[in-house]
């Protein structure tokens, strides 16, 4: 399982060079979406970390993961220190979703599609905003030891599949974000590229038993 998620995590990583070429700063709204990036990163790295934010998101994040397998949230608890969830039920996907789901900037985005026009560019801002939020305390977490990566999974499996689904749902925000990308083109283009790789490594494999 960790090669397979090996070889789409390299295939993604490839077509997602090709989606941050396609995103440019020549709308309002993809500008926005920039700054607000750019601003969190900041705010982060020079003023403050919102921790309790983030761990708020974390464990919301775990409970929203339960429920499309039919898990319940028994006990949510957040503090500045740390955070715990008690639900029914438990897989990767729940255990991992924190990693790779940016709640805030799926949320925001969500208002920015549906938003009226004139408003958009602000909903942009938090969105990339939201974004930088998840990327820079999930790579702040991931400094301390996260039980999450050993409770449903291995750890070296878990490492490779957040970071694969890092690139998917970052993806799908900048989709939403830019006309000029399609998540439908980058999907097929990552088991396009992931066949084009096992091809040409059984060439390679072929060629040296020859």
């Amino acid at each position: 399982m960790s090669i397979i998620t090996a070889l789409l995590a390299v295939s993604a990583s490839v077509e997602f060079a090709k989606i941050l070429r396609n995103f440019s700063l020549s709308s309002k709204d993809e500008l926005s979406f920039a700054i607000g990036f750019v601003v969190y990163l900041l705010v982060h790295f020079l003023l403050y970390k919102p921790i309790f934010m983030h761990v708020m998101a974390h464990e919301l994040t775990h409970a929203l993961w339960a429920l499309p397998f039919g898990g319940k949230t028994k006990e949510l608890k957040v503090t500045k220190d740390g955070g715990r969830v008690l639900i029914s039920k438990s897989n990767f996907l729940i255990s991992l979703a924190p990693y790779f789901f940016p709640l805030y900037a799926v949320l925001f985005a969500l208002i920015y599609l549906i938003a009226r026009d004139e408003f958009r560019f602000i909903a942009a801002f938090f969105t990339g905003a939201g974004l930088s939020f998840h990327i820079a305390l999930t790579l702040f977490s991931l400094r301390s030891n996260q039980s999450d990566f050993h409770a449903d999974s291995d750890f070296v499996f878990s490492m490779i599949f957040v970071y694969f689904m890092n690139i998917i749902m970052i993806s799908l925000v900048l989709t939403a974000m830019s006309p000029k990308i399609n998540f439908i083109t980058f999907i097929t283009g990552i088991f396009k590229g992931s066949f084009h790789i096992v091809k040409a490594g059984l060439a390679l494999i072929n060629n040296g038993m020859k």
